[in-house]
């Protein structure tokens, strides 16, 4: 059962599946975890470099700008007053714009923006030149030749300042393209995220679903056994605990059960062992006067001259007091079995002895038998004394129950019974009232008969008797016409037990 459980689910076991889910479960969250790291580090790459190049790109042409603007009229305003505060300030703006297009030489990385700083060194460089050549007209006093230099100039600065705005166009555009990609892989981030993390979920949901339906669920439901019938929908792994636990359990309770009957049994049988004891030496107690008794009548019918009346009585006596011995025999054997002494004998003629020894007795109750054999049978381990009594019993027992005479057949056979190996056996069959259909499970018991005068023991020491002998004694058939019992030995060769 257990095998065809494991069998139905094999190719999907529950170890596969739980093995799957968390592996897959596992990738899914490194895989985010793994995204996110990405997503992380490029976003920093992303403003470092922004923060590092364009951004510091963009403040200094944003400074370029300021410082040349600020230049812008102070040449103008020294020539109108000459005042050399101007010229300082103009020197002051100057050099802070050599510092700042030194710190865009700096921080520039494109190719593009190299050349448009070197046109705004090269064009500042001949501007400044110039402009110094307009301050020395002017601190000559050569106002007209001045202004007509100082109006050429100024071409030159407008131009300068393009070239500025230029730079400063170049690395907005710069960071403009920065956001965007910066937008791409965020936007690249979220959709991996919305796969990733409902692909999670749903693994961990099915984890959940597995863990419960198929182990918590059926856990509890086997923790609840004592309660309730074994679960019938449990399959797989848990199917195949389910039915091993339902198997240990039935194992545990035939236990207790086989431990309780044996209880019981000793119980019994140390009160029948007491009884037993008690009774045997009561029976022994009586058998001793008894037997005196018994001699007694005899010497007195050797020595009485009795009428007809008399005798009858006296016969009377004599049977009731060999009735009396009788079940006291019986009762003295089944106390005390007698060990076995066994010989190499053939069944057949132990068969022949007892019908020898039974001959007037069987002529008496008016019985015929009949033996039916083929050959004789091989030779058995068998004590004949008592071979011979279990045999007795029967044919006794058969004699009693035909009132009115009539029918024994024996039977011998021999054949291979398996797992015994080969066997004699002994068929008793008569042609008596049979033995009713609910006695049959008590006859073999002690003290059991459905007799009035009967003891119970005949067939009780019997069975005893040929179990000791490593075969057994059955009840064949027992219809309203006829009885049969069959007596089996093993044969030599295949007897492996005998109780000495």
């Amino acid at each position: 059962m257990v095998d065809k459980t494991l069998s139905s689910s094999r190719g999907f076991s529950l170890r596969a599946k739980l093995l799957s889910l968390l592996i897959g479960l596992v990738v899914a969250t490194l895989a985010v975890a793994g995204m996110t790291l990405w997503y992380v580090y490029a976003t920093q790459d992303i403003f470092q470099h922004m923060e590092k190049s364009d951004i510091s790109a963009l403040l200094s042409a944003q400074g370029l700008e300021k410082e040349l603007m600020a230049q812008q009229g102070l040449t103008t305003y020294y020539s109108l007053d000459h005042n050399e505060q101007w010229l300082v300030r103009l020197d002051k703006h100057n050099k802070q714009f050599e510092a700042l297009l030194s710190k865009a030489r700096d921080t520039n990385y494109l190719d593009e923006g190299r050349t448009i700083l070197n046109s705004i060194d090269s064009d500042y460089l001949r501007y400044i030149h110039s402009r110094n050549e307009v301050v020395d007209l002017y601190k000559k006093n050569l106002n007209k030749e001045g202004v007509k230099l100082h109006r050429q100039i100024r071409t030159r600065f407008q131009s300068i300042y393009d070239l500025c705005e230029q730079y400063k166009q170049l690395h907005q555009k710069r960071i403009r393209l920065a956001a965007v990609n910066y937008k791409e892989q965020a936007k690249v981030l979220t959709v991996l995220s919305l796969v990733a993390v409902p692909l999670s979920a749903l693994l961990a949901v099915w984890i959940g679903f597995i863990l419960i339906k198929r182990i918590l669920d059926p856990i509890y439901r086997l923790s609840r056994l004592e309660e309730k019938e074994m679960p019938d929908l449990l399959s797989g792994e848990m199917g195949a605990l389910s039915e091993r636990m339902q198997t240990l359990i039935d194992d545990v309770e035939n236990a207790y059960d086989m431990l309780q009957h044996s209880r019981d049994q000793v119980e019994q049988s140390e009160k029948m062992a007491t009884v037993g004891k008690l009774a045997a030496g009561m029976a022994h107690s009586i058998r001793n006067p008894l037997t005196s008794v018994k001699m007694r009548l005899f010497s007195l019918e050797r020595s009485l001259d009795l009428d007809i009346i008399q005798k009858e009585d006296f016969d009377v006596i004599s049977e009731e007091i060999r009735h009396l011995d009788t079940i006291i025999r019986n009762f003295l054997e089944f106390s005390r079995p007698p060990k076995l002494r066994p010989q190499v004998v053939s069944p057949s003629e132990l068969v022949d002895s007892t019908l020898n020894l039974l001959s007037h007795r069987l002529e008496s109750c008016g019985v015929v038998v009949t033996v039916c054999r083929k050959e004789k049978l091989p030779i058995v381990n068998a004590d004949p004394e008592q071979f011979k009594e279990a045999l007795m019993n029967l044919i006794l027992n058969s004699c009693e129950s035909m009132v009115d005479g009539g029918k024994i057949s024996i039977t011998e056979d021999s054949m291979t019974i398996a797992p015994y190996g080969k066997m004699a056996t002994i068929t008793v069959a008569d042609n008596g009232p049979g033995i009713p259909a609910s006695f049959k499970d008590d006859i073999f018991k002690p003290f059991y008969s459905t007799k009035e005068e009967g003891t119970g023991l005949g067939l009780s020491i019997s069975n005893r008797i040929m179990i000791e002998h490593g075969g057994w004694l059955h009840l064949k058939d027992s219809e309203s016409q006829g009885t049969s019992f069959v007596m089996a030995l093993p044969l030599k060769e295949a007897s492996t037990w005998l109780r000495s």
